[in-house]
C-alpha cells in the first residue's frame, strides 16, 4: 500500500519567523520536524499577492498560465465590481482533484468552494482567513457533524443565508488600537485552533487517505492582528508593553503543541509536508491600495478632495493611539464636506450586503463613472483603471488617450512620497496592457498595477501638487508577504538539509510526484528532489 500523503498548511506564517523561533527552542515541534526534514523558504508571485497566493498552489501556476485572477471580477460598461467567496477554478481544477486515482480529504483551504473531481471528502469554510467564507462540504451532512462534534469557529460571528441554502461566514476586523478586543481575540484563536486540532483528528480517523490537507488558519488571522505586538512597526513600542505576552507567538505555540498530538497519530510511513504558499510581514499595502491611491485618483482626475489633508509641506501630526471604533469608521469621518456628496458610506453599503463595505476604494463607486482612473478595490497592489470611454461606461477618456493617460498616471505615481521620511512609496508601475481593448478577458481588470515598496509603513503620503493624504489609523498592521516555506519529511528528503530557489509550484508539483500521480503540463514547478 502506498504510504500516506499529509500536507498541513500553516497560512501565512513568515519565514523568518518560523526560523527564529524554532532556533530559540520556543516552537520545539516545530524545531525536531526541520531537525527531521528537508526545508525551503518557496517564492510566490510579487502580483495579486493575496489574492493568488493560494491559487497558485492550487493551480500549481501563475496568473498568466491559470487566466485567473483572484476572487473578484469587475463588468466592463457598467462599472460593478464584486467579490466571490471562492476562486472560480475556470481553467484548471485544484490539484488534489484526483478522480477515482487516490482517495483525498481536504478541510478549510481558502477561498475553494467544492469541485469535481475529489474521491473522497471536502470540508470547506469552517473558519478560514478571508473576508467572506463560503461554507460547504461533500457529502452535504458532513460540516454539520463535525460542527455538532466539534463546534463552531469561534471567531466568525456573522452568518449569511443564501437562497441556494449555502452560508457565507464574516467577522470585524478589531480596532487595532484596543488592546481588550486583540486578548480576546487572541484568546478566541487559540480556542480555534484547538477545535481546528480535534477535526483534523477526527478526519484521519475516518480512514487511511492516500491525501489529506488541512489548513491552520489562524495564524494568518493572527499576523494580520499582531504584527505590532510582536514585530517592528510604527505602534510596536507604544502598545507591546500593554499586551502582557507577543500574541503572535502565543497562537503558534498553541499549534506547534496540537501539532505533535497530530504527527503522533499519523501513520509511520507518512510522507509529511508543512508549509505555507506566502508569508506576513509588516502592512505596507493596505492604506496605500485602498486609501491613499483611490483618494489621488480622484484628486487627480476632479481637482476636489473626497478626505481632509493639508497642503504639500506641512507638518504632519504625531501617531495617535486612542482609536477604538473600526477602521472604516475612523477614516469614514476624515471625509471632506465635498466626500460628504460623493461618497458611498459605509453603513448604506452594508445594508445592501457589499461585502467590501469597509474599503475605502469601494467607496467611490458612484464617483467612478466621472473619473479619469480609479482604483478597483483589492488586497494589495494598487489596481487602476482607466475609464475609457466605450469601453467602461459612455463617458471617460478618449481610446486614443490610453497611452498618454497611463504615462501620466505613472508620473503620478512615482511622486508620491511618506512625508515623514521623504522616501517614495511605490516600487513600481506594471502596465498591464498597451490599448484598452488588448486581452480584456484573461488578463487582469486592471490596466496598471502599483506595487509598493515593502519597507515602508507610512499613515500618510503626500504629492508636490495634490497635498497630503492622511494621516489615518492602521488597519491591519501585518501584511501579506511573497515568501513562504515547506518542510518535507518521508524517504528522498533528507533530514536537514536546506534548499534554495524553490517557488510555490515546486510544491505543488512535489505533493504530486509524492502521491505517484502525473504533473499535467500546466503547471510551472518541477519536484524538490
Amino acid at each position: 500500500m502506498p504510504a500516506p500523503v499529509i500536507a498541513i498548511g500553516l497560512d501565512a506564517l513568515a519565514p523568518g519567523l518560523l526560523e527564529a523561533w524554532t532556533a530559540e527552542g520556543k516552537l520545539p515541534t516545530l524545531a525536531t520536524l526541520m531537525r527531521q526534514s528537508l526545508y525551503a523558504r518557496q517564492r510566490n508571485f510579487s502580483l495579486y499577492r493575496t489574492e493568488n497566493s493560494w491559487l497558485t498552489l492550487l493551480h500549481g501556476c501563475s496568473a498568466e498560465t491559470s487566466h485567473e485572477w483572484g476572487h473578484q471580477d469587475y463588468e466592463e460598461g457598467s462599472y460593478e465590481f464584486t467579490e466571490r467567496a471562492a476562486y472560480e477554478f475556470k481553467h484548471y481544477q485544484p490539484f488534489y482533484a484526483l478522480g477515482d486515482r487516490k482517495r483525498v480529504a481536504v478541510f478549510d483551504v481558502p477561498l475553494t468552494g467544492l469541485v469535481e473531481g475529489v474521491n473522497g471528502v471536502q470540508v470547506l469554510g469552517w473558519g478560514t482567513e478571508v473576508n467572506q467564507i463560503l461554507r460547504e462540504s461533500s457529502p452535504p451532512d458532513l460540516m454539520t457533524r463535525m460542527i455538532e462534534r466539534h463546534g463552531r469557529h469561534p471567531l466568525y460571528d456573522t452568518i449569511t443565508n443564501a437562497d441556494d441554502g449555502s452560508e457565507t461566514l464574516s467577522y470585524r476586523i478589531p480596532c487595532l488600537y484596543d488592546m481588550d478586543i486583540l486578548r480576546s481575540i487572541r484568546d478566541k484563536l487559540i480556542a480555534a485552533v484547538h477545535q481546528r486540532t480535534a477535526m483534523i483528528r477526527d478526519l484521519m480517523r475516518q480512514e487511511r487517505w492516500d491525501f489529506l490537507m488541512a489548513i491552520y488558519a489562524e495564524i494568518h488571522t493572527a499576523g494580520h492582528m499582531f504584527w505590532h505586538l510582536s514585530q517592528p512597526h510604527p505602534l510596536h513600542e507604544t502598545m507591546r508593553p500593554q499586551a502582557g505576552s507577543d500574541f503572535l507567538l502565543d497562537i503558534l505555540q498553541a499549534i506547534d503543541a496540537d501539532l505533535a498530538v497530530l504527527i503522533d497519530e499519523m501513520p509511520d510511513d507518512t510522507q509529511l509536508f508543512l508549509f505555507s504558499p506566502h508569508g506576513m510581514q509588516a502592512n505596507s499595502i493596505d492604506l496605500y491600495s485602498m486609501f491613499f491611491l483611490p483618494e489621488l485618483l480622484y484628486r487627480w482626475s476632479t481637482g476636489e478632495a473626497a478626505f481632509i489633508g493639508q497642503a504639500a509641506g506641512g507638518d504632519v501630526p504625531s501617531h495617535r493611539v486612542d482609536f477604538r471604533r473600526h477602521w472604516s469608521q475612523e477614516v469614514w469621518d476624515l471625509r471632506s464636506a465635498h466626500g460628504d456628496t460623493i461618497l458611498e458610506s459605509p453603513a448604506e453599503q452594508e445594508a445592501r450586503h457589499d461585502p467590501l463595505d469597509w474599503d475605502p476604494g469601494n467607496w467611490f463607486r458612484h464617483a467612478w463613472p466621472m473619473m479619469r482612473a480609479f482604483t478597483m478595490p483589492g488586497y494589495s497592489e494598487g489596481l487602476i483603471r482607466v475609464n475609457v470611454a466605450g469601453r467602461d461606461g459612455p463617458d471617460g477618456v478618449d481610446p486614443a488617450d490610453f497611452d498618454a493617460i497611463c504615462r501620466e498616471i505613472e508620473q503620478l505615481v512615482s511622486e508620491i512620497v511618506d512625508p515623514r521620511t521623504g522616501q517614495p512609496v511605490a516600487q513600481q508601475v506594471v502596465r498591464v496592457r498597451n490599448t484598452p481593448w488588448e486581452d480584456t478577458v484573461d488578463r487582469s481588470p486592471a490596466d496598471l498595477m502599483v506595487l509598493w515598496r515593502d519597507d515602508l509603513t507610512a499613515d500618510s503620503v503626500e504629492h508636490p501638487r495634490l497635498g497630503q493624504i492622511g494621516p489615518i489609523p492602521y488597519f491591519r498592521s501585518g501584511g501579506h508577504a511573497t515568501e513562504g516555506f515547506v518542510i518535507a519529511r518521508g524517504p528522498g528528503f533528507k533530514p536537514g538539509l536546506r534548499v534554495d530557489g524553490i517557488s510555490t509550484p515546486d510544491v505543488t508539483a512535489t505533493i504530486l510526484d509524492r502521491l505517484g500521480v502525473g504533473i499535467p503540463d500546466h503547471i510551472d514547478g518541477r519536484p524538490i528532489a
